[in-house]
């Protein structure tokens, strides 16, 4: 994912800046490097073009506040990605055991992948070998028997 530009930095402002003094940074920089002024220099044009950016969106409130919101996300990684429903679902989410992977495949499967033990008759339909998939493959394939 490309990284979003520091807005406040393109307009030299801090970050708790109010309306005005956004608007004065702004009018100070376009004045600074408008292309009319610096018609050759391709690098005054393209800090032009930020500038204005960064005016459209710090000069919107909704805008600015979205950006905001999506720029402290990026500045707290362990707050991103997880918000509402997902954080909720992380919390409920069973703790699986990477160390004890047998004990995680008889759990969900219902018999130890070693031994092939039944260990939840629940999980296993008897009669039929666990790891035989020859029924799914059939029923995805459209096969009748």
């Amino acid at each position: 994912m490309e990284q979003e530009k520091d807005w406040y930095r393109i307009l030299e402002i801090p970050d708790n800046s109010n309306e005005q003094e956004i608007k004065a940074a702004y009018r100070k920089l376009v004045k600074k490097y408008h292309p009319d002024t610096h018609a050759r220099d391709k690098n005054n044009t393209e800090k032009f073009n930020d500038i204005s950016e960064a005016y459209r969106i710090l000069g919107n409130t909704e805008k600015r506040r979205e950006y905001d919101k999506r720029r402290n996300q990026d500045q707290n990684p362990e707050n991103s990605g997880n918000t509402g429903k997902e954080q909720k679902r992380a919390k409920e989410a069973p703790d699986f055991d990477f160390q004890n992977m047998n004990k995680n495949f008889e759990e969900f499967f219902g018999f130890h992948p070693e031994t092939k033990d039944i260990t939840r008759e629940d999980k296993v339909k008897m009669n039929k070998n666990p790891l035989d998939t020859t029924e799914m493959f059939e029923r995805f394939m459209g096969i009748k028997r």
